[in-house]
């Protein structure tokens, strides 16, 4: 399991999926964006924190507790996400591999690709294949319709992608919650990422 950020707190925190919710500091990831819950808890692990700003640095932020101030705290979980959906979302690199004005030998490399052993999560969505590859933190999107409408049979693509089993195949609905769907607005290509941190 990998996570996008830190979230400290001593509150209920019921969105775990790609966030390491600790109650004490010593369970923290280092290297992580870390959302501290509470004043004093911020104001004890960060002393140059403000109390007129909830930034503390690039990666470090702060915000009150629900019992305190529940709007500010709500509105600032939600632009912490948001933040960590945006960093992540430029952190992938996406391709759309046109297959209609590939050249062959394009084609066959993406082929063979395909094929390879490495292990990559794909993601088949209004008629897109959506594939991430780990190593290389890329994602390479594919018109199924365009394959069809180019000559070629795109039931063939899809059974080399189910058959391979190296290509996790991920499910929209069972990874990703409507919240997240909403935070990467329509970058859909993001789906087999995320999906990835929990394999």
């Amino acid at each position: 399991m990998r996570y996008l950020a830190n979230i400290l707190t001593t509150e209920k925190f019921d969105d775990r999926t790609y966030y390491n919710v600790v109650s004490n500091e010593k369970d923290l990831i280092p290297g992580l964006p870390t959302l501290i819950v509470g004043w004093e808890k911020a104001k004890s692990l960060r002393p140059d924190a403000s109390i007129l700003n909830w930034k503390i640095d690039n990666d470090t932020y702060w915000t009150y507790g629900n019992r305190v101030k529940r709007e500010k705290n709500e509105s600032d979980i939600k632009s912490f996400k948001e933040l960590i959906m945006s960093r992540a979302v430029k952190g992938i690199d996406y391709f759309f591999f046109n297959v209609l004005t590939a050249e062959k030998d394009e084609k066959t490399r993406f082929n063979i690709i395909l094929s390879d052993s490495r292990v990559k999560y794909a993601l088949i969505s209004n008629n897109m294949l959506y594939v991430y590859f780990p190593e290389t933190s890329e994602v390479v999107g594919v018109s199924l319709s365009d394959i069809e409408y180019s000559g070629m049979d795109s039931n063939k693509l899809l059974k080399k992608v189910r058959t391979n089993p190296a290509i996790k195949i991920v499910e929209e609905r069972d990874f990703v919650s409507f919240e997240t769907r909403d935070l990467i607005k329509n970058k859909k290509y993001m789906i087999p990422y995320l999906s990835s941190l929990n394999a």
